[in-house]
């Protein structure tokens, strides 16, 4: 119930206004009928009104003038405003200060009803608004590393940036971070060898690559449960070689030591909203680092200084997205919107421009069927673009063959679900409240459930929106504050309760979730 406030020195309009319309049947309580606009004023202060309605012409004050005096001190309160002046200027006034409506006078009921209907509208989605805000400001400030690693990941891969969640962000991170010049570096991990634990090898990784970064500018970390990104920020030209030499040297470092990645680095991009192209950048490496495709080469099909942005990544994305969710309609629309571009625009940007983006879904299909087991949709010989080329010269051609290899795939991919996703995660969930404490990654939980760690993956991020990393963490997390708050457990002993062998790291991953030590918390609970 939404509190009204009314104002109008005709006491007949105020009676008249109370005895016709059933207030509280438009989710209004009735907390002032004001006769005296400075009594009116007066009492704002005590009766704090969602609604007020007034009308214009008053001794000692008019309703503009009281109205642009609440808006001032109360800028949430809704404002509508009753006037026998069918005069533009008043109108023009009332815009001005912020009224959110203005009804003539005599009042006709359907109006006044419909006026009602609209401003509770109004005042909900405003309050809606307000406490989702207030939310995430509140899930910032108790979870910002979970907040944060959502919102690059999502602006990374999906394009998607939350204009509300980076508000709720941009204290803790500051402004420069939006202008800034920046190069994304992206790590795959395909094998990570530990007899400890899974998660804090990775955490550790991330550790040290992000010390190594630090030499060349800011760096900002978030990850996916295959892929590590790095945001170096306030980078220039000159030290993006310097970045690649070290990051490679250090992965190859760790090679030697039985772990194998793959990296990818952007071109320098200005401003954080470029963070989806500079993601398309590092993929692309990655992808021709696989097929051994030197990018810098004069054979490179898909040299980025001739295609530029032109390459449709936001399409290829959804592509990529109806076939892990299994919509055959998607798949189609997707692979039209990709070719859509005019025969004489691709000529005039680039002559090989169809084939280099059939090039690129190719590579991307042919190493995610690799992850599905030993399947054969996309043969090799196609990932010679020359052979390509050849035997599918025009664009209705790779056409076809996108939309058919995408649907085998797709039928791939459906083979693994054995059951509904929900049943799914609920039998992941499961395993996982089981094993938290123990060396576990995402494999150990797909083969445990019978389905492969890429569907899992997926399904990880689609139901529960969060990582199967960050959701293990923070189980963990919560299981050592029990331990803390019930228990006289060591700190050692509730770091190897929760699963973290090394103490060290355990506290410090403590505080980076919880934004203090182990020793505070057990203090302040």
């Amino acid at each position: 119930m939404y509190r009204l406030m009314l104002l109008d020195d005709e006491e007949i309009v105020l009676k008249g206004i109370q005895k016709v319309f059933d207030l509280q049947a438009y989710g209004f309580e009735l907390v002032g009928a004001f006769s005296n606009p400075v009594k009116a004023l007066e009492q704002v202060k005590y009766l704090h009104p969602d609604l007020l309605i007034t009308d214009v012409k008053m001794p000692q004050m008019d309703g503009l003038e009281v109205s642009g005096k609440i808006k001032q001190s109360y800028p949430d309160t809704e404002i509508v405003i009753l006037s026998g002046y069918d005069d533009f200027s008043y109108a023009q006034t009332a815009v001005k200060i912020g009224v959110s409506d203005y009804l003539l006078k005599p009042i006709k009921k359907d109006d006044f009803g419909q006026m009602l209907t609209r401003m509770h509208r109004k005042i909900d989605e405003r309050c809606s608004e307000k406490k989702y805000y207030q939310a995430l400001q509140e899930f910032a400030e108790n979870n910002f590393s979970e907040l944060k690693n959502r919102f690059f990941l999502d602006l990374a891969e999906n394009e998607e940036f939350d204009e509300k969640v980076y508000s709720a962000l941009q204290y803790r991170m500051g402004t420069e971070i939006l202008e800034s010049d920046f190069v994304l570096l992206k790590v795959e991990l395909y094998q990570i060898d530990t007899s400890e634990d899974y998660m804090s090898e990775v955490g550790k990784i991330i550790g040290q690559i992000t010390e190594e970064l630090c030499a060349y500018g800011n760096v900002e970390e978030f990850l996916s449960d295959e892929s590590l990104y790095f945001y170096l920020y306030g980078i220039s030209e000159e030290d993006r070689e310097d970045v690649s030499i070290s990051a490679r040297a250090l992965l190859d470092a760790m090679e030697r030591q039985g772990m194998r990645f793959s990296l990818g680095i952007s071109q320098i991009y200005s401003g954080i909203r470029n963070l989806f192209a500079a993601r398309n950048d590092c993929t692309r490496q990655i992808l021709m680092s696989a097929a051994n495709i030197d990018e810098s080469s004069e054979e490179n099909p898909v040299r980025r200084q001739e295609i530029n942005v032109s390459i449709p990544y936001a399409e290829i994305e959804n592509l990529f997205r109806a076939v892990s969710v299994n919509d055959a309609d998607k798949i189609g629309e997707a692979v039209e919107k990709i070719y859509e571009i005019p025969v004489s625009k691709i000529h005039m940007l680039y002559r090989d421009y169809s084939v280099s983006i059939t090039f690129l879904i190719l590579l991307r299909m042919y190493q995610l069927q690799n992850k599905y087991g030993e399947a054969h949709i996309i043969p090799q010989e196609l990932l010679d673009i020359k052979k390509l080329k050849r035997a599918y010269h025009s664009v209705e051609q790779q056409k076809c063959l996108v939309k058919t290899s995408a649907e085998a795939l797709m039928a791939l991919i459906g083979q693994q679900e054995v059951a509904a996703p929900s049943k799914t995660i609920l039998s992941a969930l499961e395993y996982i409240n089981a094993h938290f404490s123990e060396n576990i990654s995402l494999t150990d939980v797909a083969e445990a459930i019978n389905i492969s760690k890429n569907y899992l993956c997926d399904i990880f991020k689609k139901e529960l929106g969060v990582t199967f990393i960050n959701y293990v963490t923070n189980l963990r997390i919560e299981k050592a504050k029990e331990y803390l708050s019930n228990t006289d457990m060591k700190m050692y002993e509730v770091s190897d309760a929760v699963g973290y062998s090394d103490y060290a790291y355990f506290s410090q991953i403590f505080k980076k979730h919880t934004g203090i030590t182990l020793s505070a918390y057990r203090r302040q609970n």
